[in-house]
């Protein structure tokens, strides 16, 4: 068993306008990623990110603790980060120039399965051949139980959820085809979910 500290972005992460610049993200972080790095944790986890600014901003912050760590963002179907920046292009601009130590690896959470299998797909040709595919470095997926875009899950009044077996069968395809080993839920899931996901791989 590991244990991670988790840290998000400071805005709402359906607004990627709302996201903080570098400076502006290594700045606010930096106390609460030092406070998880002094607390023991395995390794501390960055959610939820819809911004190629205030993820490398918190890559900096993340590094300078010495814990290994996973960042994690919000995508859309076409491969793009909710702020329009191509998701291996930043993972690259990530692995390559921001940090010296790089994440363990990144996830998407808060879409659905489908919208990851999309993102990873090889009919993303272009966006793989663009960043030496660098979307295989996307090991892990925390996903929602909604086929709604983000644009409308913002503000909606009732939880969107799918039924666990359906939900799982489509995390199992994303693991197949994607190559996912870091199965987890974020909105809409419980222990039905998981439960589905898991006896679903025992089955395999």
């Amino acid at each position: 068993m590991f244990v991670g500290g988790l840290l998000a972005c400071k805005n709402d992460a359906y607004k990627p306008e709302e996201a903080l610049s570098e400076g502006e993200a290594a700045g606010f972080h930096e106390t609460q990623a030092h406070a998880l790095a002094a607390s023991g944790v395995d390794f501390i986890m960055a959610s939820t990110l819809p911004a190629r600014s205030e993820a490398i901003g918190i890559a900096r912050v993340l590094e300078e603790t010495g814990v290994p760590y996973v960042l994690s963002f919000v995508a859309g179907g076409d491969g793009r980060l909710l702020d329009g920046n191509g998701l291996g292009a930043v993972i690259t601009a990530i692995d390559d120039s921001a940090v010296t130590n790089p994440p363990l690896f990144y996830a998407l959470n808060c879409v659905h399965p489908t919208v990851c299998e999309r993102a990873l797909s090889t009919s993303n040709a272009a966006e793989q051949a663009a960043t030496g595919g660098a979307l295989a470095r996307v090991k892990g997926l925390q996903a929602n139980t909604s086929l709604k875009s983000p644009e409308e899950l913002e503000g909606l009044e009732e939880l969107d959820a799918e039924d666990p077996d359906s939900f799982a069968r489509d995390m199992i395809r994303a693991h197949e085809r994607c190559g996912i080993i870091v199965l987890g839920g974020c909105c809409g899931t419980d222990e039905r979910h998981i439960r589905a996901i898991a006896s679903g791989l025992l089955d395999e």
